[in-house]
């Protein structure tokens, strides 16, 4: 009763009238009837004029709807593929939106976002120092327990006093010529070395527990507060934009905005002021206690520290497993979870047009492009792996050359302890440059994720529906 009330008007000349649909039968009757795809007109013309155009749109739609065995299924699924393809290389809303997201990145903005949570930060700063001071303080303890474990026992009687063991306590019991008193003097030493080193290991111990709990107390809970506070008003934009908005953009960026950008935000507050405090707290402290001990032996390590420091930041990573894995998914409608998402939100049209098979090979695809080359990846860490450990036994044997020429030339100045101290301490100090950058968040994504977050934050909607503005009824 409807199609014929329709029809009747459609045949009338009296007025004009619109309809649409997507029933084509309703329309067939209509002088001029028009092809719209992704908002943009298509054919328009007769029913007859359209069918009448080879491989046309609308003829094709015709066909499917009515199931003909004639129906061209390729040219069905190359037409659904086109409209997402074809058409959108005119206006590639993703890229205008990352285009508009980069202009609107600001370090000061997302530093002063950060201001409320001052006083955590101090708190954190002051765990970092402490944890960074513990490194070097690992290096000294370090010395002193191989200095134990090498600690000189002579034969009794001896000839002669080496260089350096004059001023031992127990030396006069070996030159009187008491081997037994001489001998337990020794272990005596030995056992008082032992409860010393491991006191100061139980004091490093308490150090490290505090430093870092105070850091994960001050900069973790200033992040989740950062975090909270950024997705609310992420959340509140997102409530205020018009329904334009949304059109140009994809579920899954918008949620991503509300779940992974807003974690980047930390890379420009409380994460650079953490890996700082904790690089100088411990280089500093390392390079205090090595010029003290063994200062020509400091400078040498001074000008290896670029060295030293990319191949320990190298061998954490591997240590760690940082250096494992697969590329980085990519973004969009193109990553393995797009190309799911996209097909279970239209998979009527999917199970309609019959792309199961597309659907599935844009899958792999997407997957094979998200694997990357894994024999290229492996090579590739293995070199940097073995060229980072090369870098460290290459710097440890200059360094022993270098301090046994020294206290080979000036015993009187430097002995073996002196030497291990200088050594382990500034060595030690280094593991922090490591450990500090783990975690550390990439810079390129950080800053585009900011951006997004800021771009959304501050654009003004075209029709803010949560507004006071405007006409109002009396």
């Amino acid at each position: 009763m409807v199609q014929a009330a329709l029809d009747k008007l459609m045949e009338s000349h009296e007025r004009t009238t619109i309809v649409i649909a997507h029933r084509l039968s309703t329309v067939r009757k209509a002088d001029r009837i028009a092809f719209i795809a992704n908002g943009k007109l298509r054919e328009i013309g007769a029913h007859d004029d359209l069918m009448n155009k080879p491989n046309g749109r609308y003829q094709r739609l015709v066909e499917s709807q009515k199931r003909k065995s004639s129906v061209n299924v390729a040219a069905i699924k190359s037409d659904a593929l086109l409209y997402l393809d074809e058409d959108e290389e005119d206006v590639d809303f993703e890229k205008e939106a990352e285009e508009l997201a980069s202009k609107a990145f600001n370090k000061a903005d997302a530093r002063n976002f950060a201001k409320p949570e001052i006083n955590l930060y101090l708190v954190g700063i002051v765990g970092a120092v402490i944890a960074g001071g513990v490194f070097p303080a690992w290096g000294i303890v370090f010395a002193e327990m191989i200095g134990l474990l090498f600690y000189p026992a002579l034969p009794c009687p001896t000839p002669y006093v080496p260089l350096g063991l004059e001023d031992n306590s127990c030396v006069s019991l070996l030159i009187d010529g008491s081997c037994v008193p001489y001998y337990e003097c020794i272990a005596n030493d030995m056992k008082r070395m032992s409860y010393e080193i491991a006191g100061y290991w139980a004091i490093i111990i308490a150090a490290c527990l505090i430093g870092n709990i105070l850091v994960f107390k001050g900069f973790g809970t200033a992040t989740e507060r950062i975090n909270k506070r950024m997705r609310d008003m992420t959340f509140g934009a997102l409530m205020r934009q018009e329904v334009a908005f949304f059109d140009k953009r994809s579920v899954g960026s918008i949620t991503s905005q509300l779940q992974d950008d807003v974690a980047f935000i930390f890379a420009f507050s409380g994460e650079p002021v953490r890996t700082l405090v904790i690089n100088l707290a411990s280089v500093v402290t390392g390079l205090t206690i090595s010029f003290f001990f063994m200062w020509p032996f400091a400078l040498l390590s001074i000008a290896i520290i670029p060295l030293m420091g990319f191949a320990t930041a190298m061998e954490m990573k591997r240590f760690l497993g940082e250096d494992e894995g697969g590329n980085e998914a990519v973004d969009g409608t193109d990553s393995p979870g797009g190309i799911i998402v996209e097909t279970l939100l239209n998979i009527r049209t999917v199970s309609a047009l019959t792309l199961e098979e597309q659907r599935c090979k844009d899958y792999e695809a997407a997957l094979a492009k998200v694997d990357g080359n894994v024999m290229k990846d492996s090579f590739i860490s293995g070199v940097l792996s073995g060229l980072s450990i090369a870098i460290q036994q290459w710097v440890n044997a200059l360094q022993f050359w270098w301090g046994g020429w020294l206290m080979y030339k000036f015993p009187e100045l430097y002995d073996f302890n002196s030497f291990l101290i200088s050594m382990f301490a500034l060595l030690f100090s280094l593991f922090a440059l490591g450990a500090a950058a783990q975690g550390a968040t990439d810079k390129k994504k950080a800053e585009a994720a900011a951006g997004r977050l800021f771009y959304l934050i501050n654009r003004e909607s075209a029709n803010d529906p949560l507004g006071t503005d405007g006409k109002k009824l009396d």
